[in-house]
């Protein structure tokens, strides 16, 4: 099964009071309205260590509602008995901020892609999030690392042919390290004000816009090409000489 561990008793007691606030999560909520004495649901939450722990959980669907997953300081718990609608929470302090409702299970069996939106929403701020601004730039790259499982520790990395981007956490905080022949030289002064996310996009917006931009050829390519233009001009002359010869 699952790496997991029950939730905390505060964690459990601060999420059920977020849960209060959501229509379909709350005690009495829309989905019993109509029939409360079919309200058996529990609110049960569990931490998760792994990307691919939680990528097995939420590939596994069929999930009930109220049931819940914590990774780092985000949340995602089951809205529809049954379904894929994951609300999804970054705590902020002593409380959870809702910002998102996601369909986890596709994303989930894209094992980059989740890292990616994870670790996006983990490197995020509150207010990124609640501004949905969380998600890194894909750029062609593959993303790996355990995005952040505990609150001050973990690693995320993206990788493409010639470029690496890797944000290593611990206690002190997160450090933002970018490697590649690929990489692009941004002023400090552009980067003065950005939060973590944000110095991310900008250098990864830069290096998805070099990556489109046509190659210039070498001088070896371009001495290759000349030479099959010529090539291709006197098997042009001769099969034209050889057309008039022949009336």
């Amino acid at each position: 099964m699952y790496n997991m561990a029950p939730a905390t008793p505060e964690e459990q007691k601060s999420l059920e009071e977020a849960c209060q606030k959501n229509g379909w999560l709350k005690r009495g909520g829309f989905a019993w309205q109509d029939d409360p004495y079919l309200e058996e649901y529990p609110y049960e939450f569990d931490r998760c260590f792994s990307m691919d722990d939680l990528s097995d959980f939420l590939k596994a669907g069929n999930w009930a509602i109220r049931q819940g997953v914590i990774y780092g300081d985000l949340a995602f718990i089951q809205q529809v008995d049954g379904g894929d609608e994951w609300w999804t929470l970054k705590q902020d302090g002593p409380d959870w901020v809702p910002f998102e409702s996601l369909s986890l299970q596709a994303i989930a069996k894209e094992h980059s892609e989740l890292v990616r939106y994870v670790a996006g929403m983990r490197i995020a701020t509150v207010d990124e999030c609640k501004h949905l601004d969380y998600l890194p730039i894909n750029a062609g790259l593959t993303w790996g690392g355990n995005a952040f499982p505990y609150l001050d520790d973990g690693s995320v990395i993206a990788r493409g042919e010639n470029f690496l981007m890797s944000v290593e956490g611990n206690y002190l905080g997160k450090m933002l390290t970018f490697k590649g022949i690929d990489l692009i030289d941004i002023p400090e002064e552009e980067q003065e004000g950005m939060t973590l996310l944000q110095a991310i996009n900008a250098q990864l917006k830069a290096y998805e816009a070099q990556t489109k931009e046509p190659a210039i050829p070498t001088l070896e390519q371009r001495s290759q090409e000349a030479r099959l233009a010529a090539e291709h001009q006197g098997k042009a002359e001769r099969a034209s000489d050889a057309r008039s010869n022949e009336r």
